[in-house]
């Protein structure tokens, strides 16, 4: 009895290594003839099938693991590329994605925030030459409205190395303010299109844009247009070179050592309200003769590009110390003073734009120190609030 089981056993052993083959016509016809052969041929059977079952469930399982464990790979690097500086391929998805975005914006037409950085605050009653506007006028004298210009000095209305239209200032080496030779810049005055009035505004803004051509050289630094105004349209072109009188102002922007940009203001001078104007960071300075220097280094210019500048003037009610100024550079606001005085009369008003660029300063070390160019566009002019 004991023999026939180890026979059994080595019967299924046999068939257990064989199985992994169909068994041929030879083996069943073996296996037939005794019932607990063929019962163990099934058992043995069985057996194999469990087992590579067992295996293909194992190997399933296993296959399943490394899928899961592949897909949390990902997981573990998202977390790591928002937390740490992204990968290479995040940044060129990151790019690849934005630019028919950017494509689409340029094909359809101007985008949104080149006309946003010309008007920070939002008004119904506009003018600009920015071709980002469907309603740009032409950047010529009449849309300006040129008067008081000085015929030695030419304002040609040329393509700027970016190819946008400007109007061009030359700064011959040497030059510096219009009372001595050789002259350079530019110097009129503008009071905007026939049909725009800025006599009732409260409240203005000014932007434009500016390129100082390839290595220029600031020097000292030297002026840049601005708004004016004043009690009447012969006073109100008087405040500036030295001149101060309370009944005009000059709001015009200048240049710096190194780039270095800043609001260069006449305000009326008997006033103490407007020595707020000589605490404005990061430096400011005000004296008793010439115009007050604020907000210098708060900006930058820079050679070979075209930065966009603006301000806002709010005129004080009369009698009152309420008056506003705000730099805007790029669109965004980089300080704000209150509390000023523009006017002591009610015919005092914004007139127009104090057309004047050149180097200077009043002595020769503020001179040009080459032959160099800026070139001057985009002009744009609101009235955010009217009387």
């Amino acid at each position: 009895m004991h023999a026939y089981r180890t026979l059994l056993a080595i019967l299924a052993l046999t068939l257990a290594s064989s199985s992994a083959a169909p068994l041929n016509r030879h083996n069943r016809r073996a296996c037939r003839p005794h019932s607990s052969a063929s019962a163990l041929s099934d058992i043995a059977t069985s057996t194999v099938a469990s087992v590579s079952t067992s295996s293909v469930e194992a190997a399933s399982t296993a296959v399943a693991t490394t899928r899961a464990s592949s897909s949390k790979a990902p997981e573990s690097s998202s977390h790591a590329s928002s937390t740490h500086e992204p990968s290479s391929t995040h940044k060129a998805s990151s790019t690849s994605s934005s630019a028919p975005e950017s494509a689409t914006s340029s094909s359809s037409g101007p985008v949104p925030g080149a006309l946003k950085k010309l008007f920070p605050i939002s008004s119904s009653k506009t003018w600009t030459t920015s071709s980002a506007s469907d309603d740009a006028l032409p950047l010529n004298d009449n849309t300006l409205g040129v008067t008081k210009l000085l015929s030695a000095l030419s304002h040609n209305y040329v393509k700027a190395p970016d190819g946008k239209l400007s109007v061009q200032a030359h700064y011959p080496k040497g030059s510096y303010t219009y009372t001595h030779q050789p002259q350079g810049g530019f110097s009129f005055y503008a009071t905007g299109p026939d049909n725009f009035n800025l006599e009732n505004a409260k409240e203005a803004t000014l932007s434009y844009s500016v390129y100082f051509e390839d290595d220029f050289d600031f020097n000292m630094g030297g002026k840049l247009p601005g708004f004016y105004g004043g009690n009447d349209d012969d006073v109100a072109t008087s405040c500036s070179g030295g001149r101060r009188d309370d009944r005009c102002f000059s709001t015009r922007f200048m240049f710096r050592k190194n780039g270095m940009g800043e609001l260069y203001t006449y305000l009326p001078p008997d006033y103490s309200a407007n020595k707020a104007l000589c605490n404005v960071a990061p430096q400011s300075d005000c004296n008793d003769v010439y115009g007050a220097s604020v907000g210098r280094g708060s900006f930058y210019f820079k050679a070979g590009t075209r930065t966009t500048i603006g301000q806002r003037v709010r005129l004080n009610d009369v009698g009152k110390e309420n008056g506003e100024l705000e730099l805007f550079v790029e669109g965004k606001s980089i300080f704000t003073v209150k509390g000023l005085v523009y006017r002591n009369s009610d015919s005092g008003k914004i007139r127009g734009v104090q057309m004047q660029t050149f180097f200077g300063g009043s002595s020769p070390e503020w001179a040009s120190p080459k032959d160099q160019n800026t070139w001057f566009s985009d002009f744009s002019v609101a009235v955010t609030e009217s009387f």
